[in-house]
C-alpha cells in the first residue's frame, strides 16, 4: 500500500511507498512500514495533518 501524508506545518508530502498498515489509535494516525528487515510504526497525531491518501493496490495472482 502506497501512503502520502500531507501535515499541516510541511508543503512536500511524507511517502510510504510500501506500507504493510495504516490505522488510527486514539488521536493518531499510524503506518506501519518495514525498514532494514524489522516493523516500525510512525504516529502522527490527527490534528497535525491536512491530508492523507491511501492507495490499495490490487493483488497478483
Amino acid at each position: 500500500m502506497r501512503i502520502e501524508i500531507q501535515r499541516n506545518e510541511t508543503s512536500q508530502p511524507l511517502i510510504y511507498e510500501s506500507a504493510l498498515n495504516a490505522y488510527t489509535k486514539g488521536p493518531m494516525y499510524c503506518v506501519l512500514f518495514e525498514k532494514d528487515g524489522a516493523r516500525v510504526t510512525h504516529k502522527f497525531p490527527l490534528c497535525s495533518l491536512f491530508r492523507v491518501i491511501e492507495d490499495y493496490l490490487p493483488s497478483k495472482k
